[in-house]
């Protein structure tokens, strides 16, 4: 099954193959600052997943609370549709094998539901708990995070 993603005006797309590898919820300030919104909502897919990528992107990574990773955003609309984590590989390995994607792009209501939420020191106070789903305060220990293969 192909799943389709796209900015807010239509210039910046993805398709990508089956279902993502990781879906979390991220309440860290960055994320709030970046989304503009109280949380983000990111899926990973492994890169052979991931048949095209079209559209010109621009990329924002000079944040001091990025852990290395190269955000890809619409220039036109601002949409934050992708990012690359090859930086991140020190402080997380094996992660530059994925590229991380914005959920809210897919638009699709029937998209996988989060696998777990991190980050939940930064989450506000009236942002109800995701029922049966793991929390970490910071990240989550790596063998949640990473797949072991």
């Amino acid at each position: 099954m192909q799943r389709k993603t796209g900015c807010a005006c239509g210039k910046v797309s993805a398709t990508v193959e089956g279902d993502p590898f990781r879906v979390l919820v991220c309440h860290c300030d960055y994320c709030q600052k970046r989304t503009g919104s109280v949380f983000q909502v990111s899926c990973w897919y492994a890169r052979e997943q991931v048949l095209e990528i079209s559209g010109e992107t621009k990329t924002f990574s000079d944040s001091a609370n990025s852990v290395g990773v190269a955000y890809n955003f619409c220039p036109n609309c601002g949409t934050t549709l992708y990012w690359t984590l090859e930086e991140a590989e020190k402080f997380f390995p094996g992660i530059s094998r994925f590229i991380g994607f914005a959920v809210g792009c897919f638009a699709d209501k029937n998209f996988p539901k989060p696998n777990y939420v991190e980050q939940v020191q930064y989450r506000h106070h009236w942002v109800p708990e995701f029922s049966g789903i793991p929390e970490f305060d910071s990240f989550p220990p790596a063998d949640v995070m990473m797949p072991s293969n």
